[in-house]
Protein backbone atom coordinates (compact mmCIF):
# COMPACT_ATOMS: atom_id res chain seq x y z
CA UNK A 1 0.00 0.00 0.00
CA UNK A 2 2.74 2.44 0.97
CA UNK A 3 4.62 1.63 -2.23
CA UNK A 4 1.55 2.51 -4.33
CA UNK A 5 1.15 5.83 -2.49
CA UNK A 6 4.83 6.69 -3.13
CA UNK A 7 4.49 5.92 -6.83
CA UNK A 8 1.43 8.17 -7.13
CA UNK A 9 3.15 11.06 -5.31
CA UNK A 10 6.28 10.67 -7.48
CA UNK A 11 4.19 10.79 -10.68
CA UNK A 12 2.35 13.90 -9.46
CA UNK A 13 5.66 15.65 -8.66
CA UNK A 14 7.08 14.89 -12.09
CA UNK A 15 3.93 16.12 -13.80
CA UNK A 16 3.99 19.32 -11.76
CA UNK A 17 7.67 19.91 -12.63
CA UNK A 18 7.07 19.44 -16.35
CA UNK A 19 4.08 21.81 -16.24
CA UNK A 20 6.03 24.52 -14.43
CA UNK A 21 8.94 24.18 -16.85
CA UNK A 22 6.70 24.49 -19.88
CA UNK A 23 5.04 27.56 -18.39
CA UNK A 24 8.41 29.19 -17.76
CA UNK A 25 9.56 28.55 -21.33
CA UNK A 26 6.29 29.91 -22.72
CA UNK A 27 6.67 33.06 -20.60
CA UNK A 28 10.29 33.66 -21.64
CA UNK A 29 9.70 33.02 -25.33
CA UNK A 30 7.63 35.69 -27.14
CA UNK A 31 4.94 34.54 -29.52
CA UNK A 32 5.72 34.74 -33.24
CA UNK A 33 9.05 35.58 -34.90
CA UNK A 34 11.75 37.37 -32.87
CA UNK A 35 11.67 41.15 -32.78
CA UNK A 36 14.96 43.02 -33.22
CA UNK A 37 13.85 46.15 -31.36
CA UNK A 38 16.30 48.12 -33.55
CA UNK A 39 15.59 49.39 -37.05
CA UNK A 40 19.27 48.88 -37.94
CA UNK A 41 19.22 45.15 -37.18
CA UNK A 42 17.57 41.96 -38.45
CA UNK A 43 16.40 39.46 -35.82
CA UNK A 44 17.07 35.79 -36.54
CA UNK A 45 15.82 32.85 -34.46
CA UNK A 46 18.40 30.38 -33.22
CA UNK A 47 22.06 30.59 -32.29
CA UNK A 48 25.31 31.20 -34.21
CA UNK A 49 28.94 31.48 -33.16
CA UNK A 50 30.76 32.17 -36.46
CA UNK A 51 30.54 34.70 -39.28
CA UNK A 52 29.99 31.93 -41.83
CA UNK A 53 27.06 30.47 -39.88
CA UNK A 54 25.51 33.94 -39.70
CA UNK A 55 25.93 34.41 -43.46
CA UNK A 56 28.32 37.36 -43.05
CA UNK A 57 31.53 37.64 -45.14
CA UNK A 58 34.92 37.77 -43.43
CA UNK A 59 36.27 36.46 -40.14
CA UNK A 60 35.88 37.42 -36.48
CA UNK A 61 37.94 40.50 -35.53
CA UNK A 62 38.60 42.28 -32.24
CA UNK A 63 37.20 45.77 -31.73
CA UNK A 64 37.16 48.42 -29.02
CA UNK A 65 33.79 48.44 -27.24
CA UNK A 66 31.82 49.26 -24.09
CA UNK A 67 28.94 47.16 -22.67
CA UNK A 68 26.22 48.66 -20.47
CA UNK A 69 23.98 46.55 -18.25
CA UNK A 70 24.92 43.42 -20.21
CA UNK A 71 22.36 44.50 -22.82
CA UNK A 72 23.79 47.39 -24.85
CA UNK A 73 27.08 47.51 -26.79
CA UNK A 74 28.93 50.61 -28.04
CA UNK A 75 31.65 49.94 -30.64
CA UNK A 76 34.12 52.82 -30.74
CA UNK A 77 37.06 51.59 -32.84
CA UNK A 78 38.06 48.80 -35.26
CA UNK A 79 41.53 47.54 -36.31
CA UNK A 80 43.41 49.69 -38.82
CA UNK A 81 43.24 48.36 -42.36
CA UNK A 82 40.01 46.41 -41.78
CA UNK A 83 36.38 47.00 -42.68
CA UNK A 84 33.45 45.60 -40.71
CA UNK A 85 31.05 43.38 -42.64
CA UNK A 86 28.59 42.75 -39.80
CA UNK A 87 27.93 42.45 -36.06
CA UNK A 88 26.04 39.65 -34.28
CA UNK A 89 24.51 40.11 -30.80
CA UNK A 90 22.99 36.95 -29.31
CA UNK A 91 20.57 36.89 -26.36
CA UNK A 92 17.56 34.74 -25.49
CA UNK A 93 16.40 32.39 -28.26
CA UNK A 94 17.55 34.62 -31.14
CA UNK A 95 20.22 37.06 -32.30
CA UNK A 96 20.36 40.47 -33.98
CA UNK A 97 22.43 40.80 -37.13
CA UNK A 98 23.77 44.27 -37.85
CA UNK A 99 25.38 45.30 -41.16
CA UNK A 100 28.22 47.82 -41.48
CA UNK A 101 26.69 50.92 -39.90
CA UNK A 102 28.99 53.50 -41.49
CA UNK A 103 31.06 55.89 -39.42
CA UNK A 104 31.94 55.07 -35.82
CA UNK A 105 30.89 54.99 -33.05
CA UNK A 106 28.06 52.45 -33.26
CA UNK A 107 26.01 52.80 -30.10
CA UNK A 108 23.29 50.77 -28.36
CA UNK A 109 23.65 47.50 -30.28
CA UNK A 110 21.65 44.77 -28.51
CA UNK A 111 20.00 41.34 -28.76
CA UNK A 112 16.37 40.83 -29.86
CA UNK A 113 13.51 41.66 -27.50
CA UNK A 114 12.03 39.26 -24.97
CA UNK A 115 8.43 39.10 -23.73
CA UNK A 116 9.02 42.08 -21.42
CA UNK A 117 9.62 44.26 -24.48
CA UNK A 118 13.25 44.88 -23.51
CA UNK A 119 16.44 43.53 -25.09
CA UNK A 120 17.53 40.15 -23.82
CA UNK A 121 20.73 39.91 -21.83
CA UNK A 122 23.72 39.26 -24.06
CA UNK A 123 24.94 35.67 -24.06
CA UNK A 124 27.67 36.35 -26.62
CA UNK A 125 28.48 38.66 -29.53
CA UNK A 126 31.12 39.04 -32.25
CA UNK A 127 32.18 41.32 -35.08
CA UNK A 128 32.98 40.15 -38.62
CA UNK A 129 35.43 41.96 -40.89
CA UNK A 130 37.99 41.65 -43.67
CA UNK A 131 41.05 43.60 -44.86
CA UNK A 132 40.38 46.68 -46.93
CA UNK A 133 41.22 46.39 -50.61
CA UNK A 134 43.66 48.97 -52.01
CA UNK A 135 44.11 50.04 -55.63
CA UNK A 136 47.50 50.84 -57.13
CA UNK A 137 47.71 53.67 -59.65
CA UNK A 138 50.11 53.03 -62.53
CA UNK A 139 51.85 56.02 -64.13
CA UNK A 140 53.23 55.68 -67.66
CA UNK A 141 56.23 57.84 -68.57
CA UNK A 142 56.64 58.86 -72.22
CA UNK A 143 60.26 59.11 -73.45
CA UNK A 144 61.17 61.10 -76.58
CA UNK A 145 63.98 59.54 -78.61
CA UNK A 146 66.74 61.94 -79.69
CA UNK A 147 68.57 61.43 -82.99
CA UNK A 148 71.53 63.15 -84.65
CA UNK A 149 71.03 64.91 -88.00
CA UNK A 150 73.61 64.99 -90.76
CA UNK A 151 74.48 68.54 -89.78
CA UNK A 152 75.27 67.40 -86.20
CA UNK A 153 72.23 68.99 -84.51
CA UNK A 154 70.19 66.89 -82.08
CA UNK A 155 66.46 66.98 -82.84
CA UNK A 156 63.43 65.52 -81.12
CA UNK A 157 60.53 63.69 -82.72
CA UNK A 158 58.43 65.96 -84.93
CA UNK A 159 60.97 68.82 -85.19
CA UNK A 160 64.01 69.62 -87.36
CA UNK A 161 66.90 72.08 -87.30
CA UNK A 162 70.19 72.62 -89.09
CA UNK A 163 73.61 73.92 -88.13
CA UNK A 164 74.58 77.24 -89.76
CA UNK A 165 77.70 77.27 -91.90
CA UNK A 166 80.92 78.00 -90.04
CA UNK A 167 79.75 76.65 -86.69
CA UNK A 168 81.18 73.64 -84.92
CA UNK A 169 79.22 70.43 -84.85
CA UNK A 170 79.06 67.75 -82.13
CA UNK A 171 78.03 64.98 -84.55
CA UNK A 172 80.06 61.77 -84.23
CA UNK A 173 82.96 61.40 -86.68
CA UNK A 174 82.74 58.42 -89.05
CA UNK A 175 86.12 56.92 -89.92
CA UNK A 176 86.44 55.91 -93.57
CA UNK A 177 87.72 52.57 -94.86
CA UNK A 178 91.49 51.98 -95.19
CA UNK A 179 93.17 52.44 -98.61
CA UNK A 180 95.03 49.13 -98.19
CA UNK A 181 95.50 47.50 -101.64
CA UNK A 182 97.34 44.40 -100.45
CA UNK A 183 94.17 42.30 -100.53
CA UNK A 184 93.91 42.01 -96.71
CA UNK A 185 91.54 44.90 -96.12
CA UNK A 186 89.92 44.75 -92.70
CA UNK A 187 92.78 42.80 -91.02
CA UNK A 188 95.22 44.39 -88.59
CA UNK A 189 98.86 44.67 -89.76
CA UNK A 190 101.31 43.10 -87.35
CA UNK A 191 104.44 42.75 -89.57
CA UNK A 192 104.49 38.98 -88.92
CA UNK A 193 105.10 36.44 -91.74
CA UNK A 194 104.49 32.73 -90.95
CA UNK A 195 106.14 31.25 -94.12
CA UNK A 196 109.41 29.90 -92.55
CA UNK A 197 107.52 28.26 -89.64
CA UNK A 198 105.18 26.46 -92.00
CA UNK A 199 108.17 25.07 -93.97
CA UNK A 200 109.92 23.80 -90.83
CA UNK A 201 106.69 22.14 -89.64
CA UNK A 202 106.30 20.32 -92.95
CA UNK A 203 109.87 19.00 -92.83
CA UNK A 204 109.41 17.69 -89.28
CA UNK A 205 106.20 15.90 -90.30
CA UNK A 206 107.95 14.20 -93.27
CA UNK A 207 110.87 13.15 -91.02
CA UNK A 208 108.49 11.59 -88.51
CA UNK A 209 106.69 9.56 -91.18
CA UNK A 210 110.03 8.33 -92.57
CA UNK A 211 111.16 7.21 -89.08
CA UNK A 212 107.96 5.16 -88.62
CA UNK A 213 108.39 3.46 -91.99
CA UNK A 214 112.01 2.50 -91.25
CA UNK A 215 111.07 1.11 -87.85
CA UNK A 216 108.43 -1.21 -89.37
CA UNK A 217 110.87 -2.42 -92.05
CA UNK A 218 113.44 -3.37 -89.39
CA UNK A 219 110.84 -5.37 -87.44
CA UNK A 220 109.85 -7.37 -90.52
CA UNK A 221 113.50 -8.07 -91.36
Amino acid sequence: MRRDVRRVLTALALSLGVSLGSAAIATATPDGPPQSGDSRATAVAGNVTTCRAAGIPGETIEVTSNITGNTDIDITAIPSGYQVTGVVVKGGPAYNKYPNLGELPWNDLHAPLVSSGKPAEISHWFVCGKPRTTTTKTTTNTTTKTTATSAGTSTGAGSSSSTPAGTSSSAPVVVGASDDTSGTSGLARTGFSGGPYVLIGGLLLIGGIAALVLARMRRRA
